[in-house]
Parts: structure tokens; C-alpha cells; sequence
């Protein structure tokens, strides 16, 4: 029997419960990498989630995390700037950061933006693993970060937020010339 063949064959209501369950399947991944963005966005606002210990990264957190990581980082130009412009001005950086993961968090919750989200996300996660550059071999993140950065850029490219997401309704609201992808799913 041939591939044709056997999809022909196959019944109709199978094939719908298959797309509905990748449907539901990407909605809870972007929901949960948006969780995951939304409540390090929030601690770093000052809110505790105390069944989370330990896993969230706060606003002094990301500072100390950041200086940690550049302190043997080989590339000389980008370990300059991190020291002396965003560590020695972390105030607005972090504030930027702060609204960069609760943005992302609510856009990929939502499903509102979703491919806006999921980029900016993903650009975010893989400025953590450039930054931890000298352990690229040898350190315990090296690797850790890719499922994160890649899950996101795959979201981005499927238009998670059309799967049970506001991407249709808020896209419907633009003006023609910008439906289409990254504002649109």
C-alpha cells in the first residue's frame, strides 16, 4: 500500500484530531516558554514566587550572572562594552531587560505577536550563550540554552500564535501592509 493510498484511507476525524493536537501541542510550548519569561520578568519586579525557589532570576541576579560570565569571555570588544557601558550603567539596561521579558512573556502567553516574541526571546537566550563563550567546550551552560533558543526560533517560523493564540484577531486589526510574517502568524 502506498503512502497516497494509505492516506486516503486513513479516516477523515483522525486526521483533524492530529492537527487539533499540534495545535494544542505548540499553544501549551509557546504558553510555557512565555511563563518561563514572564515570571523571571516579574521577580526582577520585586514579585516572589516561593514555588519556584532558586529557578528565577532577579534584577541583581541577571547583573551578578552577567559580570560572572565576561570575566574570561574572549572576545575583548564585547567584553569591554558589557563592563564599561551595561554593568556600569545597569540601571536603564536592566529596566530594559525587566520589560523585554515581561513584553515577551505576555506576547507569547497571549499568543498576541507571537513570532515577535518568540525572535526577541530567542535573540535574548542566545546573548546568555554568547556571553558564557569561554565555556563553550567545557562549561556546564554551553549547551543547556539550546533547546530554548531553538524551541523559540521554531515558534517564529510556524506562527505559534495562530494555535490557539490572538495572533488572527490582533493581526486582523493591522493595516494590510504589515500582515504578514513576523507581525503575523
Amino acid at each position: 500500500m502506498t503512502l497516497a493510498n494509505r492516506a486516503s484511507t486513513t479516516p477523515p476525524d483522525l486526521l483533524g484530531w492530529r492537527r487539533q493536537a499540534f495545535g494544542v501541542g505548540i499553544a501549551v510550548f509557546r504558553i510555557i516558554l512565555g511563563l518561563v519569561f514572564l515570571t523571571n520578568g516579574l521577580s526582577k519586579v520585586g514579585f516572589d514566587f516561593p514555588v519556584l525557589p532558586g529557578f528565577l532570576i532577579n534584577y541583581d541576579g541577571a547583573k551578578g550572572i552577567l559580570a560572572n560570565n565576561i570575566q574570561d569571555h574572549p572576545v575583548g570588544v564585547y567584553k569591554d562594552f558589557v563592563q564599561n557601558v551595561i554593568l556600569d550603567n545597569y540601571t536603564p539596561f536592566g529596566i530594559l531587560l525587566t520589560v523585554t521579558e515581561l513584553a515577551v512573556g505576555v506576547m507569547l502567553v497571549s499568543g498576541a505577536f507571537a513570532n515577535v516574541g518568540a525572535l526577541i526571546g530567542a535573540g535574548s537566550i542566545l546573548h546568555i550563550n554568547f556571553s558564557t563563550l569561554d565555556g563553550w567546550h567545557t562549561g556546564p551552560w554551553a549547551w543547556e540554552e539550546a533547546p530554548l533558543w531553538g524551541g523559540l526560533i521554531l515558534l517564529a517560523i510556524i506562527g505559534a500564535g495562530r494555535y490557539y493564540g490572538l495572533d488572527p484577531r490582533v493581526t486582523a486589526m493591522l493595516p494590510p501592509r504589515l500582515r504578514r510574517w513576523p507581525l503575523s502568524s
